[in-house]
């Protein structure tokens, strides 16, 4: 492993950002530092409100992992419960310290030195040590650690394809040896699947420990039930200080009607989960605030190339084409997003390009034609969609195009909680064109194209078969060097000449809408991060309720 060098340089949050595009690493860095942001000081300190927020979620299934993801309730406790090396609260363009107090790093760009802040104690008492980034980090890189729960995610696995070491001098330092660049490395150990957890309690509950999630956050776990709700309690020895209010719980609320009663009574403080069919009867209320957010996710089609119906790569275009965005826009979403013009990068994103819209065109007689070529009139496919949200609506509209242009469509409506672990189920029997979302966690195209148009993971693995098709290698070695190009025309050029090829070579995904997840909140409730909720992650240490 090659040594630190003297020429190693401490980065403050301005020189990091200036040294990044020096070292041709603000090709990550600086883009998602134009989206991303800064770590809270936190706290409510003497002028904590008290009282209980209530958050209304999608599901949980009482499992809270940076391991394994289950549901968006359950990602949401971990990001209250624990943190990270980095933070990136997409409000502010620079991530910042957090549990590392600051870092070094090489002028070739592969030596990451990490110094952990002193005196950060875990909610088990336990005080932070380079220890506790170990496990908690390796553990992901690692399938067979016997920490990890049957079907872990391990959605931190990706940087082992780039990692030559992960290691720690001492107590307070945490060193990663990359083989190349990445200029997203410090943004994504702000992601939730880098978050840290105590090793203690990782030692005592093993592959349990989503059941027993011990963190540094402003939060800590204390009762929780699958399929209804979990309570988390403010955490006095929280590094920023103390949360204004004494505990937040997270509650389950699948039902739109109820949802929408909830946030205009006050039962329920604030959600992203709110009906988009309501939009307009929320601004009209003055109980609730609906927050203008940017569009910053994907609304998509997968299918997987390895089921017969879906073989040809004709039959994909086809779907592609029948797809009739501006219904789904208008019936699913009410107009709260926009057409996918830019293809996989939404528009609050650096790299989105509209050159891109044909790849996202409606043309029902081309769809037609195709189907018609590949005989495959009458052909039945099957259709996956979460029960929840927009998701039902979309299913509707798509099944109905994919009707018009001669194929026989077999929907099936599934649990949010059960979801997922459908989705990583290549035996199902739905498993052929699936509904489902893409969430910018960290605020860049390698969020996006970087995570979906690669031969590996949930989306090029699981859901796709993209992995077992000829060609599709290449996009790794693609992607990589597009990370890794500094912010700009070059840079986006890079990304859009990927994702052009992904989906005219090979059509895995279909893009149906930009939009944003509704963030709502009561009158009273203040100081929610919303642009962060509007992509599932949640930082609630400054919200407050008045009259608490």
């Amino acid at each position: 492993m090659p040594p630190i060098t003297p020429t190693e340089r401490q980065l403050s949050r301005r020189s990091l950002f200036r040294g990044a595009g020096a070292l041709g690493l603000g090709v990550g860095l600086t883009s998602l530092l134009n989206a991303c942001g800064v770590a809270s000081p936190g706290g409510g300190g003497a002028g904590a409100s008290g009282g209980t927020l209530t958050v209304g979620t999608d599901a949980t299934s009482g499992v809270f992992d940076p391991a394994f993801y289950t549901t968006l309730g359950d990602w949401m406790v971990v990001d209250s419960v624990c943190r990270g090396l980095t933070f990136c609260d997409f409000t502010d363009p620079e991530p910042q310290p957090d549990l590392a107090e600051s870092w070094t790093v090489s002028d070739d760009g592969l030596t990451y030195e990490f110094a952990l802040r002193q005196g950060v104690t875990f909610h088990d008492g336990t005080t932070l040590t380079s220890a506790d980034v170990l496990a908690s980090l390796n553990r992901q890189l690692n399938a067979d650690d016997p920490t990890l729960p049957d079907g872990a995610s391990r959605p931190f696995q990706s940087l082992g394809r780039n990692l030559v070491s992960l290691d720690a001098p001492d107590e307070r330092t945490v060193r990663i040896v990359l083989q190349g660049p990445d200029g997203t490395l410090l943004a994504r150990l702000s992601d939730i699947g880098a978050r840290v957890v105590s090793k203690a309690a990782l030692d005592q509950h093993g592959a349990e420990i989503g059941k027993h999630l011990v963190g540094t956050g402003p939060f800590r776990l204390t009762a929780a039930t699958a399929g209804q709700s979990v309570t988390l309690e403010a955490f006095d020895g929280f590094a920023g200080g103390r949360p204004p209010v004494d505990r937040v719980v997270m509650q389950q609320v699948q039902d739109s009607s109820t949802m929408i009663g909830s946030l205009i009574s006050g039962a329920v403080s604030v959600t992203q989960f709110t009906p988009y069919s309501a939009v307009g009867q929320l601004r009209a209320n003055d109980a609730v605030t609906v927050h203008d957010t940017p569009y910053c996710y994907d609304a998509m089609l997968l299918m997987d190339v390895r089921r017969p119906a879906l073989a040809e790569l004709g039959v994909r275009r086809a779907i592609n084409l029948a797809i009739d965005r501006q219904a789904i826009l208008d019936q699913a979403f009410f107009g709260v997003g926009t057409l996918p013009a830019g293809y996989a990068v939404p528009p609050s994103m650096p790299g989105h390009d509209p050159s891109l819209a044909d790849l996202s065109r409606t043309d029902v007689a081309e769809a037609r034609r195709l189907i018609e070529a590949a005989g495959a009139v009458g052909r039945e496919v099957r259709l996956m969609a979460a029960s929840d949200t927009w998701h039902p609506r979309a299913a509707q509209v798509i099944a109905q195009n994919l009707t018009d242009i001669g194929l026989r469509v077999v929907s099936d409506s599934v649990d949010p909680a059960a979801f997922f672990s459908r989705v990583m189920d290549t035996d199902d029997p739905y498993h052929e064109i699936i509904v489902w979302e893409r969430n910018s966690y960290v605020p860049d195209p390698d969020s996006t194209v970087g995570n979906m148009a690669v031969p590996r993971g949930v989306y090029g693995s699981s859901a796709t078969g993209f992995d077992t098709l000829p060609g599709t290698a290449r996009f790794t070695e693609d992607t990589v060097a597009a990370r890794n190009m500094p912010i700009g025309p070059e840079r986006t050029a890079a990304y859009s000449a990927i994702q052009r090829r992904w989906a005219e070579d090979f059509m895995v995904l279909s893009m149906l809408v930009h939009s944003t997840n509704l963030v709502v909140t009561g009158a009273s409730v203040s100081g929610v991060n919303v642009n962060a909720l509007s992509t599932h992650r949640c930082f609630l240490e400054d919200a407050s309720v008045s009259g608490a």
